[in-house]
């Protein structure tokens, strides 16, 4: 289920902005003004002037090696979308995401939706304007000249209502956009390196291929579709494909070991032991378990990047997941084999895999980490009376991201991965783009979440390529608390215990 708080102040601030930059000139200097006029005139149009009302987008990704890896289809109705993005690989594991006018939201392949706030929020919504060509109207300052991927360009800032700045590296020549950085100097940091145009009809330009950041993967929009037919509910989110059966409510034992959470779950009727790990976007099972449990093996493989690299993955279909008295069925899982390479620090123990966003996605789950007790509710029970610090979560990767402090003065976003087994790592991408000291290992002075400090935690530095945030928090840190998960409503409380 979607929450009944909306985003839809990102979209109106939009609009807005538009509508009032359309009705009086907007505040940008004659440079920008200029870059920008260049570039309305090399695209042929602009969000908002009845040119393209609706579209379709069918795109592609390309690996380093020139292979496509991923279908992507995005339907447009002005700042509305639905994505789905389907590996080339894996036909049954298709994934969603979009924005119905009230509220962004991602879905698994499960079809469980949760809706997406904050800093993730602001980020789709500029990301959308630029897909759009909804930047040239939009208050704008000239920030100077510099050269981009072998060109002399001219950049100016944008501001959104609500959203993320950009800033736009304008070729002078011809007006094409050569790369746009989205959220420049934030914790959400992404440039865009646009490789392409390509005609929608005779003289209407719209963004032909693109790459981010230092990635040498390839997004390219292949056909462009205008004014297709639409409906509002083509801009909703698809229906669950899993689903569960709730039980009486009463937790179940979870077994807490010096870097580890335990859970004991039943696959197919088939007892095993996993690792509760909020750091994964999905549930998998070694290879071994899965086989044992006899579940179904999907056409095709894939791939699931890790802080140890790529490793072989498989898509499976499981009758029933039982935790306690609740129970998941019809799920797609994924698996692996955990046994040949231990990347994921499984201990050698022979655990039977990882519990991750999928336990979550659909239900209240209460972690009563003190207590060693775990239970799942239906989404609608009421939690408001919950002690404990409230806190809206970026669940837009499938895994728990929230705001907060490091180093007491800087202001980051963190993975809460029950996976990890120590404190924190920071992101290398991060210790660039905050200055911060690239030692290897080391004490911080505090991490902190709303009122709590924790003093003087180890952190060490790693490099996580699949991630766009900034610090990975572990065991460690995460189990001086309880925890409540409301994911349907994109939202969590922590109550310190006496851990």
């Amino acid at each position: 289920m979607l929450a009944a708080r909306t985003t839809a102040f990102f979209v109106a601030g939009a609009i807005a902005t538009f509508a009032g930059a359309r009705a009086q000139a907007p505040s940008q200097d004659a440079q920008s003004a200029a870059l920008l006029a260049k570039h309305r005139a090399y695209v042929g149009w602009q969000f908002g002037d009845g040119t393209f009302r609706t579209m379709r987008v069918s795109a592609s990704v390309t690996d380093e090696k020139g292979v496509k890896i991923e279908r992507i289809v995005r339907l447009y109705a002005g700042l509305l979308y639905h994505a789905t993005y389907t590996p080339l690989k894996r036909d049954e594991a298709t994934e969603h995401s979009g924005f119905t006018g009230n509220v962004f939201w991602h879905s698994s392949i499960n079809g469980f939706t949760t809706p997406v706030y904050g800093n993730e929020a602001k980020y789709l919504a500029s990301f959308t304007v630029l897909q759009q060509e909804g930047t040239t109207e939009l208050p704008a300052t000239f920030m100077g000249n510099k050269t981009v991927d072998g060109k002399s360009v001219g950049v100016v800032r944008v501001t959104l209502a609500n959203g993320d700045a950009i800033e736009c590296d304008v070729d002078p020549q011809t007006g094409a956009y050569v790369a746009a950085k989205i959220d420049p100097g934030g914790s959400y940091e992404s440039t865009l390196h646009i490789l392409s145009y390509r005609d929608i009809v005779p003289g209407k330009k719209f963004i032909g291929s693109f790459r981010f950041d230092e990635e040498e993967t390839v997004h390219s929009n292949d056909a462009v579709e205008p004014n297709v037919a639409v409906t509002a509910d083509d801009f909703h989110p698809p229906a669950a494909t899993a689903f569960w059966s709730f039980g009486n409510g009463d937790p179940s034992a979870i077994k807490l070991t010096a870097n580890r959470i335990l859970l004991d779950a039943t696959v197919n009727g088939v007892k095993g032991r996993f690792i509760l790990d909020t750091g994964a976007d999905g549930i998998v099972l070694d290879d071994r378990f899965a086989d044992r449990a006899k579940t179904q093996a999907l056409r095709g493989s894939g791939e699931a990047e890790t802080l140890y690299g790529s490793v072989p993955t498989r898509v499976r279909r499981v009758d029933t997941i039982a935790v306690g008295s609740a129970t998941l069925h019809n799920a797609l899982v994924y698996s692996e084999d955990f046994r040949s390479r231990d990347y994921r620090g499984l201990d050698w123990a022979g655990y039977d895999g990882l519990i991750g966003y999928d336990l979550f996605a659909a239900a209240i789950v209460k972690l009563d980490v003190y207590g060693s007790k775990l239970a799942v509710l239906e989404p609608s029970s009421d939690v408001s009376s919950t002690n404990g610090i409230p806190l809206l979560v970026d669940l837009s990767d499938g895994v728990p991201a929230i705001p907060m402090t490091y180093d007491k003065t800087l202001a980051v976003n963190a993975i809460l991965d029950t996976g990890n087994p120590g404190v924190a790592f920071i992101v290398r991408d991060a210790l660039t783009r905050y200055h911060l000291s690239t030692s290897l290992c080391g004490s911080v002075q505090g991490l902190t979440i709303g009122p709590i400090t924790y003093l003087e935690p180890a952190a060490c530095t790693r490099g996580m390529p699949f991630s766009t945030k900034d610090v990975l928090l572990g065991y460690d840190f995460l189990k001086h608390f309880d925890y409540v998960f409301d994911y349907p409503h994109g939202r969590m409380f922590m109550t310190p215990n006496k851990n």
